[in-house]
């Protein structure tokens, strides 16, 4: 009986220290790794591929010395990389323009182009952490970029403001940017301080628990159960966050904010459904739903440029003053 207790002792033993491993593995594999985002050169050819007409306007601005970037701390320990580009004509219209998982500023440059060009608004659009021009760390799924979000549309009155001009905000993210953006904007109180207007929030997920319950299964074939829970612990004590902080859900149900909410409906990544939740649990304030048809995930301006920026443009100016 002794015997067999000792074996069942380092069996479990030996689960638990493969759960852990794993743990780490999950943590470091989709949290730290290198990729596709930390290549600048590379970004700049594929956006450009995918996204001709924003060559003239990028051309220019950065001929121009249009196009100017700068740098912020996180928290007072990594350095995270903007850039920012003044309308054509001044005012204090300013859109904050998120990137995703994945991905850094240049890779969101065809939004701000809208913003920028279509608009005439200012633009800051962020490197977010491990991404970019920014310091290497990790990705937070939203949790500390919204934080950086909002220390940058704090940054935006210094930047384009003056004394007789007051900087109005609109933040708009697709994917990880758009979970960053329900976050961003999920505090009335916050909003009113940094005079966030409104947002736009492009096949954001419900939350990070959520995403990562799917996509464990989707590519590695097994439950959430007991993994990612492990992955979750991990995070909380390698990273100072947990998934389930990351909650856009919760974020719209606290926000009287207006919010345009936008996905494809070919979207298997944050699958579709994800968006009519979302959209039903913000029960207080101005709200609306755009479904692309047939766009998958983080295609519907790709696929539906014209619509896509004629019904951003009319959301938007609504609140825009």
């Amino acid at each position: 009986m002794k015997k067999a207790l000792i074996i069942i002792g380092i069996a479990l033993g030996v689960i638990l220290v493969a759960l852990v491993a794993a743990g780490f593995y999950i943590v470091n594999a989709n949290l730290a790794m290198e990729h596709r985002g930390q290549d600048i050169e590379g970004s700049y050819k594929e956006m450009k591929g995918y996204y001709p007409e924003m060559i003239p306007w990028l051309d220019s601005l950065q001929k121009t010395g249009g196009l100017k970037d700068s740098t912020l701390l996180r928290d007072g320990d990594t350095k995270v990389h903007y850039y920012y580009a003044f309308a054509p004509q001044h005012t204090g219209k300013t859109a904050v323009v998120c990137h995703g998982y994945t991905d850094n500023a240049i890779r969101m440059f065809m939004i701000a182009r809208i913003y920028n060009q279509v608009l005439g608004y200012n633009i800051i659009v962020p490197d977010m952490p491990h991404a970019g021009n920014s310091e290497p760390n990790h990705i937070s799924m939203g949790y500390y970029e919204s934080q950086i979000a909002r220390k940058l549309a704090a940054s935006a009155q210094n930047i384009f403001g003056d004394d007789t001009t007051k900087v109005e905000i609109v933040v708009h993210g697709i994917s990880m940017g758009a979970a960053t953006t329900m976050m961003t904007v999920g505090d009335d109180d916050v909003n009113k301080d940094l005079n966030i207007k409104c947002a736009v929030e492009d096949c954001g997920y419900t939350s990070c628990w959520d995403e990562f319950s799917q996509e464990i299964t989707n590519s590695y074939g097994i439950p959430p159960f007991p993994l990612l829970y492990v992955a979750d612990l991990v995070c909380d004590i390698k990273n100072g966050w947990c998934f389930h902080d990351v909650s856009p859900l919760e974020a719209v149900k606290n926000t009287s904010l207006p919010i345009f909410f936008i996905h494809g409906d070919n979207d298997d990544f944050v699958p579709t459904k994800m968006v009519h939740t979302l959209y039903d649990a913000k029960t207080k304030g101005d709200k609306e739903l755009w479904v692309a048809k047939s766009s998958e995930h983080a295609f519907s301006y790709h696929d539906n440029k014209d619509e896509y920026i004629q019904k951003t443009k009319q959301f938007v100016e609504k609140y825009m003053e």
